[in-house]
């Protein structure tokens, strides 16, 4: 048995090695998609344009305008001079966000009046302007507390500069600058998992059939098992080799932590490239070409991979029927599995429910899927 798996393994090898280019793109992968999504795309929201029509031009106004550029988060681009002006570069895109400060502004607060600023943001890209509205929030309620103490001490009312407030003072854990990146590498992680494991797994064995080799193996000596060990061993090391590049390029060059066990992480990575090279078994199983499998490995496999997984879109806020589907993925799993190991630094205690959860999708992945290959041929 050892001799017809080396022999096997072997060839796999050689095959392998004679297709220089897909290797190389197998194993440039994980830089290209970390490179890709540490520059191209940013979940962070930083230096939204802003534009002030001011018509009161006081202290007040010019310093609540301060506040908003020195907060970091915006960024003054225009200053106004009539109100159609708001409207025309909200509508050129030139800024997100228009702010109004009426006449007499500084004048009616101080008069105790209820006075309104008036606050337009650009709501074309819903997320942005939903975290965009909460930095406005936050800096107009830090800027009217000021006020009131203002008015207090300019009042007269006694100790109005000692009076007791609520001392707010969140503390964030696991990724306390708030990054994307430390958000999106984990993720990258999954995906480089599924796409070896699932697309690369379908497509050799695809081209087996295309060559006419296939039908030779599954009459040679070769027990079911050791075929498969024969054909996913190359992947496997493929996958371990692309994993501990994305955790080194992750940590060395975008400062990305690693706070959990390299053992563990190994280990229930294993567990998930189960689950993967299943499902590229069972695709395997019902392509005839290669462009098919490639293209059913896209829908069933990348697709879901970034929509259901938690990877970049929170299932917390999905409709429930979504999330039922979402829970049929193992990648979900393996994505609570990694950021737990990656940020948190969490160990077996924590995760052995998912790790549980995905010894079961490897075991029916590979177990079914093995035996609808062996029925197909």
């Amino acid at each position: 048995m050892a001799r017809r798996i080396r022999a096997l393994l072997y060839k796999e090898f050689i095959q392998v090695l004679r297709d220089p280019l897909a290797l190389w793109l197998l194993l440039l992968l994980p830089i290209v998609m970390l490179l890709v999504f540490a520059y191209a795309i940013n979940l962070d929201v930083r230096n939204i344009p802003i534009a002030v029509y001011d018509l009161d031009r006081t202290e007040l106004s010019r310093s609540i305008v301060d506040r908003f550029v020195t907060s970091g988060y915006f960024v003054l681009k225009k200053r106004l001079t009539a109100d159609s002006d708001m409207a025309a570069v909200l509508d050129r895109g030139e800024v997100k966000v228009a702010l109004q400060f009426p006449r007499n502004f500084q004048k009616d607060i101080f008069n105790g009046k209820n006075t309104p600023l008036q606050v337009i943001i650009d709501g074309t890209d819903a997320n942005t302007a939903n975290i965009t509205m909460g930095y406005v929030k936050a800096i107009l309620a830090a800027a009217s507390m000021n006020v009131v103490f203002d008015l207090l001490n300019s009042n007269g009312i006694a100790g109005a500069s000692s009076m007791a407030t609520l001392d707010v003072r969140p503390n964030i854990w696991y990724n306390p600058e708030l990054a994307s990146l430390n958000f999106l590498v984990p993720g990258i992680i999954g995906l480089i998992v599924m796409v070896v494991g699932a697309i690369r797994m379908s497509l050799s064995l695809v081209k087996e059939r295309e060559k006419g080799t296939i039908e030779s193996l599954m009459v040679s000596p070769l027990r079911p098992i050791e075929l498969m060990i024969g054909k996913i061993s190359p992947y496997i090391v493929i996958v371990f080799f692309d994993l501990i590049l994305i955790v080194l390029a992750g940590r060395y060059v975008f400062n990305v932590p690693f706070r959990g066990s390299v053992p563990l992480f190994l280990f229930l990575s294993f567990l998930f490239l189960g689950s993967a090279l299943g499902a590229g078994l069972f695709i395997s199983a019902i392509s005839q070409t290669s462009q098919v499998a490639w293209f059913i490995g896209f829908i069933v496999t990348i697709l879901p991979s970034i929509i259901l997984s938690g990877f970049i879109f929170p299932l917390e806020s999905m409709p429930r029927p979504i999330q039922i589907i979402a829970a049929l993925m193992p990648l979900q799993y393996y994505m609570v599995i990694l950021r737990g190991i990656i940020l948190k630094g969490v160990g077996w205690s924590v995760l052995y429910q998912h790790a549980a959860i995905l010894f079961l999708f490897a075991v029916v992945s590979l177990a079914g899927s093995s035996l609808f290959f062996k029925k197909r041929y």
